[in-house]
């Protein structure tokens, strides 16, 4: 009987020691716990906005460590990092923190377009508790003003550029307009807009057909104006050159008026290029002529009256000058 109440009384000790163990590890755990749930320890590129019991308090914790209310006291996170909201044919693949498929629009002149773009941005984290309480999360502020801003506007603005202007120097005008346009909206919802980045604006293949045949068409101008300008060179210098056969027999006339022997020179010049001496028909006898020679003075002769004839020229043209 002795040794079954010593067992007894040991056995219970044994359990007594247990449950103080038990007691004592629990109790360690939630102390443990409270104190890990008392601190708060904020990244570097982020905040947290204090909330209690689902509320905010006007206190976000910026990067460093913070004490707050075990249990009652919580915090939600926002990054200040710079992101990017882009837009692409294959979102899946994209690398941008919040990627997008592109946006179909149309141009003033009713071409359809593709946009691709990008935007990076952050929030402003002193304005951070504003956005918990009026529009949400990280991604609830991307989806209801970063994607909803944006893709409205890529889409509506455009359509007052032509195609033409879209495909030309104009698109940085288009870019510009768009960055203006969202960047006040942005700051108004708590974010810094870093930039708005017009990457790409795809056309359809009909619209390149329009533009090849436009092209052709315009070289086609180019090359008939070419064609008049030539012909009508062409047209000037058959006028001029019939102008001076004009004045070239003009002169003749006036060289054979002068000297009619010149007629009698040719006519012997036409008989033979090997005839040297002849006798020019006439009244009565005419000694036989030394005919190389008479054509030497007489190509001498004409010359002397080409020339006065042009310095006579040039006299009544300085005296039009001078009476003017």
């Amino acid at each position: 009987m002795q040794i079954i109440e010593m067992n007894s009384k040991r056995g219970g000790s044994v359990k007594k020691v247990i449950w103080k163990i038990i007691i004592g590890v629990a109790a360690f755990v939630f102390v443990l716990i409270l104190v890990l749930n008392s601190f708060v320890v904020v990244q570097a590129g982020n905040v947290k906005v204090l909330t209690q019991f689902g509320r905010t308090i006007g206190v976000t914790f910026y990067p460093g460590i913070h004490m707050k209310i075990p249990f009652v006291q919580n915090t939600v996170n926002y990054s200040t990092r710079q992101v990017t909201y882009e837009t692409s044919d294959e979102a899946e693949v994209s690398r941008a923190n919040y990627p997008d498929f592109t946006v179909d629009t149309t141009s003033l002149d009713g071409q359809q377009v593709k946009i691709k773009f990008t935007i990076r941005f952050s929030i402003d984290g002193k304005q951070a508790e504003w956005i918990l309480n009026n529009i949400g999360t990280m991604n609830d502020l991307v989806e209801k003003v970063v994607k909803a801003e944006a893709r409205s506007y890529v889409r509506n603005i455009p359509k007052k550029y032509t195609a033409a202007q879209l495909y030309s120097e104009q698109v940085f005008t288009l870019q510009e307009e768009i960055d203006n346009t969202l960047r006040p909206i942005f700051e108004r919802n708590g974010i810094l807009m870093d930039e708005f980045l017009l990457r790409k604006i795809d056309f359809t293949q009909e619209y390149f057909n329009v533009l090849e045949d436009k092209q052709i068409a315009e070289e086609r101008i180019v090359v008939e104006k070419n064609i008049l300008e030539q012909e009508k060179i062409k047209k000037e210098q058959a006028i001029i050159q019939a102008e001076a056969e004009a004045r070239q027999i003009e002169i003749k006339g006036l060289a054979l008026k002068a000297n009619p022997e010149i007629i009698q020179l040719e006519f012997i010049q036409k008989l033979s290029p090997n005839i040297k001496w002849g006798i020019i028909p006439g009244e009565g006898i005419v000694p036989i002529l030394d005919l190389a020679r008479l054509q030497e003075n007489m190509e001498d002769l004409s010359s002397g009256t080409v020339q006065q004839s042009q310095g006579n020229e040039n006299t009544n043209q300085e005296s039009g000058e001078t009476a003017e």
